[in-house]
């Protein structure tokens, strides 16, 4: 009995010293998580950016669980995103829950409180302008 006993004993030591080899995506360079205040934009063609009154500003919400909301004067979004990391900040997948309709995002940390929002296909359909965010509440 007392064999028994040691083998299971060794046994269960040597699962515990086990170590898992961690494959997980590196973590994001960019936290996006919190509330995001529109603060300015910038269209394709130009170099500064164009600052907008709160009255016309639009906000990001993203929470720690994958899930967003996006509301303006004109619209009012909401669903799920997934943050890829990328060579410069995060590439962010955002689908809508209504339509499954997908936006591609580039999102570039620019100060502590600030991001910078581009389409991630500008380069193919150069039409959208880069917004500035700025955050107003940490989640």
């Amino acid at each position: 009995m007392r064999p028994l006993a040691t083998i299971a004993l060794l046994l269960l030591v040597f699962f515990c010293s086990c170590e898992k080899s961690d494959t997980s995506a590196p973590e994001p360079s960019v936290t996006i998580t919190g509330t995001w205040q529109l603060s300015a934009t910038m269209q394709p063609s130009d170099t500064s950016w164009e600052y907008v009154s709160s009255r016309d500003s639009a906000f990001y919400m993203f929470d720690t669980y994958g899930r967003y909301h996006f509301i303006s004067k004109i619209s009012r979004q909401s669903g799920t995103y997934k943050v890829l990391p990328s060579n410069s900040g995060v590439r962010l997948i955002v689908t809508e829950s209504d339509n499954s309709l997908s936006q591609y995002f580039q999102i570039e940390q620019t100060s502590d409180s600030t991001i910078r929002i581009d389409d991630w296909l500008k380069g193919i359909t150069k039409a959208s302008p880069s917004q500035l965010f700025k955050r107003i509440k940490l989640d």
